[in-house]
């Protein structure tokens, strides 16, 4: 099963929910799942304690990942309580590594706000500047909006995830077949007409994969002169599994030899952690339908 959860809020994208949870196993996963895993990525399953050991026991420089602001102050909170330094700790999330990243080359892209997307797609709408006339298609900003946020965070509007979304929408029984094309077909539309209509980052997801695409093209320099002295990764409070976070530290593990733990939450963990390896599947992460 796959379902869909539609975040309204760029810095808490968590989107694709795959399937039933298992029991946790409060442990690093190992054996099958391990070996079928890029090389230097460990995951781990409501094992919070295995962040704060690596703190505590090692003089490593981690780049910590949290895309939910409550998870950040959880963990600072827990290195207060058990008097931990937090020297050997950088906390931020994606959408800050990647601004990071593109602020290397030059200023990083401003980013448009949900409010200016709406603004943007109210008027592209009522102008009838792209036919989005359609049974499927909701007729208001904020619903097409959520079309827009869903296919992306699905797909990243990467060519191989959109063929693939395409073909499963295709093998629906009508009229969910051409319910699902017409929902695709919007997405991609809207998304390319909001790219040219502005020069900012169409979310702050956009924003990721750009950065994304930056580490390859750089062969990992960008990262290196961004963070040099970073060590590890972590990617923290993991309840469901973003395609752009995933895609980011893809394009990390085939260009930097610095270990990636990414830490799943009890519950979700075990089935998450089971299909990773089929997410880093894909090549040029980062990649979009769209002049890049």
């Amino acid at each position: 099963m796959l379902c869909v959860t539609i975040g309204d809020d760029d810095s808490v994208t968590d989107i694709v929910q795959l399937g039933h949870a298992s029991p946790p196993s409060n442990k690093s996963m190992n054996q099958p799942v391990q070996q079928q895993l890029p090389k230097h990525l460990t995951l781990h399953i409501g094992d919070g304690e295995a962040l704060l050991e690596r703190v505590t026991q090692t003089s490593e420089q981690e780049l910590v990942l949290a895309p939910v602001e409550l998870h950040r102050r959880n963990i600072q909170r827990r290195l207060r309580e058990s008097q931990t330094p937090k020297d050997g700790i950088q906390f931020t999330d994606p959408t800050g590594v990647a601004n990071q990243l593109l602020g290397v080359d030059s200023n990083p892209p401003k980013t448009l706000d949900r409010i200016d997307r709406l603004s943007m797609i109210r008027s592209i709408h009522s102008e009838d500047e792209v036919s989005l006339r359609s049974p499927a298609v909701p007729s208001d900003p904020q619903g097409i909006e959520q079309v827009r946020t869903e296919i992306e965070n699905v797909t990243g509007f990467h060519p191989k995830r959109l063929n693939i979304l395409e073909t499963v929408g295709n093998g629906l029984t009508p009229p969910l077949d051409s319910d699902a094309a017409e929902l695709v077909e919007t997405a991609t539309t809207i998304e390319r007409t909001l790219r040219e209509h502005t020069s900012k980052a169409v979310s702050g997801v956009e924003s990721i994969r750009r950065a994304t695409r930056r580490i390859r093209e750089t062969d990992g320099e960008i990262f290196q002169q961004a963070y040099p002295n970073i060590d590890r990764i972590s990617l923290v409070g993991v309840s469901s599994v973003a395609i752009s976070y995933i895609d980011l530290l893809h394009a990390l593990l085939a260009t930097v030899a610095v270990p990636v733990h990414i830490h799943f939450r009890a519950g979700t963990g075990t089935y998450l952690a089971e299909r990773v390896s089929q997410l880093f599947d894909i090549a040029n992460p980062g990649t979009v339908v769209f002049p890049s």
